[in-house]
């Protein structure tokens, strides 16, 4: 067996591989997908490893690009997200191999850490591997009883994306002055990560002049959950008047909503910005989140591993 860097050309095998061990589940597999996610990324195309035998690919290891800022700093990162071994191959240590060899790869090509967000079955493995464990990530919630088993879908307000894409330039985090990690953003970033997106349809609420809030609908047996994923504003003119536009249009359709979700440390950062999420205080209940050191002082990275240090919007650590 042979572990090699994957190339274009073994995608249709890669993707028929991550169908055949993986299952369709909830997110298709898809060349195209795998193009949008892995190739056309605007942090990088994805460092991916592949192991075969016999001239068949029999097992896969992506590492999604991303970049963060910390105090000002770049941080070169990579996520551990599509793996996959062919049935027959299980058991044989391939995707520790597959993980080692992108770990070692990683540090060559100037990365600074991984991180991933494992469930409890795979999460022994990565802390086997030097993975430490931060913490669950920070939620906050708004619950409407009201809206309880509501199926249908709120309707969303007119999306004028080529308006939106003017406005990009002038938008920024509001936690950037905050100091803590966020994801490098970039105009050609939001297009790729939520209007391009073949996965789910993303909406926004923006007056077009000062703020552009992205969410996405999921819908759940108990109802709609309005999952708020990105917040953007210019800080000179958001105004007393555009927040009270956004609260307007926000609580249109969170009010038709069961759940609403928002990152629970990106709204604790920027409380003064967010509309109104209701009363319920801020939970650590979201997904487990790993990091793993590959080129930082460990000064860096000690401080990389407290949650509070971190700014992330659930649109930075949702998975895709």
């Amino acid at each position: 067996m042979q572990i090699r860097k994957g190339t274009e050309a073994d995608i249709p095998a890669i993707v028929e591989l991550l169908k055949s061990s993986l299952g369709e589940g909830l997110i298709q597999k898809s060349e195209r997908l795998w193009n949008w996610k892995h190739v056309e990324n605007p942090h990088g195309a994805s460092p991916v490893l592949v192991a075969e035998a016999d001239g068949q690919v029999v097992g896969v290891r992506a590492f999604l690009r991303w970049q963060w800022v910390y105090k000002g700093q770049i941080l070169q990162a990579i996520r551990a997200v599509d793996t996959a071994t062919h049935p027959a191959f299980q058991g044989k240590g391939v995707f520790k191999k597959l993980t080692l060899q992108g770990l070692a790869d990683a540090k060559e090509n100037g990365i600074h850490l991984v991180y991933n967000t494992p469930n409890e079955s795979s999460k022994p493995g990565y802390l086997k591997m030097g993975w430490i464990e931060m913490s669950r990530m920070a939620l906050k919630l708004k619950v409407n009883p009201f809206a309880y088993k509501r199926q249908d879908i709120p309707e969303a307000p007119p999306q004028d994306w080529q308006k939106l894409v003017i406005l990009l330039p002038q938008l920024s985090n509001p936690i950037v002055m905050t100091d803590k990690v966020h994801t490098l953003l970039s105009p050609s970033y939001i297009q790729w990560r939520y209007q391009d997106n073949p996965l789910f349809d993303y909406y926004f609420l923006s007056d077009y002049h000062s703020y552009v809030l992205f969410y996405r609908i999921k819908s759940h047996s108990f109802g709609q959950e309005m999952r708020v994923v990105d917040l953007l504003t210019d800080e000179k003119t958001l105004d007393k008047k555009a927040k009270n536009a956004l609260k307007a249009s926000f609580r249109e359709i969170s009010n038709a909503c069961f759940l609403t979700s928002a990152s629970g440390r990106h709204f604790e950062l920027t409380s003064g910005v967010y509309p109104g999420m209701g009363l319920l205080p801020v939970l650590d209940k979201g997904p487990i989140v790993t990091l793993r050191n590959v080129s930082l002082q460990e000064e860096m990275f000690n401080e990389l591993s407290k949650q509070e240090n971190w700014g992330y919007a659930l649109g930075d650590m949702e998975l895709f």
